[in-house]
């Protein structure tokens, strides 16, 4: 297990009122998870992971599994040219009450996702937050 940082309670508790902790972690099953299935996810941008969770661009709440947001964020190489490397979709699961009171908020996994899946997210989703 991994921890990757805190969350803004403030944002997420759109999603639910009942949120344990503003803590994250990546766990060993989700990391074998998505290596075993994109490993290139991985290697390109875990090392990003706590900038995604941190600063994000915008948040929905997810329509299909509850108590879980979609984290989005483009990723800019920082380097003086600020290539942009990607646009990634983090799924992260909150811990919440009637969950075990130990649980941390948690990654599920992370997505690279283009301009026009992108789009269609912002479109039909409902956003919680938006940075400005």
């Amino acid at each position: 297990m991994q921890y990757i940082g805190k969350i803004n309670l403030n944002i997420f508790k759109k999603i639910s009122q009942n949120i344990l902790t503003d803590e994250v972690i990546f766990t060993d099953k989700q990391r074998e998870h998505i290596q075993l299935r994109h490993p290139e996810i991985l290697e390109k941008y875990e090392k990003y992971f706590t900038e995604i969770i941190e600063k994000p661009d915008f948040i929905l709440k997810d329509n299909v599994r509850e108590n879980t947001a979609l984290i989005f964020k483009t990723i800019y190489e920082r380097n003086k040219a600020n290539q942009i490397i990607g646009t990634v979709n983090l799924v992260l699961r909150l811990a919440v009450g009637g969950d075990n009171k130990n649980n941390k908020n948690s990654i599920i996994t992370c997505i690279p996702i283009g301009k026009n899946r992108l789009n269609s997210y912002k479109k039909n989703g409902k956003i919680i937050y938006k940075c400005e």
